[in-house]
C-alpha cells in the first residue's frame, strides 16, 4: 500500500511536501489523555514541562502533576523544539506578526528562511 503524504490547510492539488521532523534533544513533554487530547484546564493552559528528551525525572514530575489533578490515565509525549511562553510573550509575538516581522526570534527555521529570501531577492532597506 502506498503511503500518503500529509495534506496541509490551504494546500492546492498534490503539492509535493516533505516534512522534516525536528531532531532537537530539547523541548517540552505534555500529558496526553487516553482519548488522544492534550490535558488542559479548558482555558488554553496545558499540562507541560520543559525538558530534555528522555529526562525520566521530568517525566515523573509531569506524571505526578497529572495524578494530582485527577488524570493519572495518560502518557507523557515529547514535542521536540517546542517551548513554553508567557501570555506577555505571546502578545508580543502577535504584535510582531501583525507588523510583518518574524513572531519569535527563537524560530530558527523562520530566521533561516528569511535569510534565504534576502539572499535571493535582497531586502528593501
Amino acid at each position: 500500500m502506498k503511503q500518503q503524504k500529509p495534506r496541509f490547510p490551504g494546500q492546492i492539488g498534490d503539492t509535493k511536501v516533505n516534512v522534516i521532523p525536528k531532531m532537537y534533544d530539547w523541548g517540552v513533554y505534555y500529558w496526553k489523555l487516553p482519548n488522544g487530547r492534550k490535558f488542559s484546564d479548558g482555558s488554553g493552559n496545558f499540562l507541560t514541562i520543559a525538558s530534555d528528551k528522555g529526562d525520566l525525572a521530568k517525566i515523573q514530575q509531569l506524571q505526578d502533576a497529572a495524578a494530582h489533578y485527577g488524570r493519572p490515565d495518560g502518557t507523557a509525549v515529547f514535542e521536540a523544539g517546542a517551548r513554553k511562553i508567557t501570555d506577555e510573550e505571546h502578545s508580543e509575538q502577535i504584535d510582531r506578526l501583525k507588523q510583518g516581522m518574524i513572531p519569535s526570534l527563537n524560530d530558527l527555521g523562520a530566521i533561516h528562511a528569511a535569510q534565504q529570501t534576502f539572499r535571493a531577492y535582497g531586502d528593501n532597506d
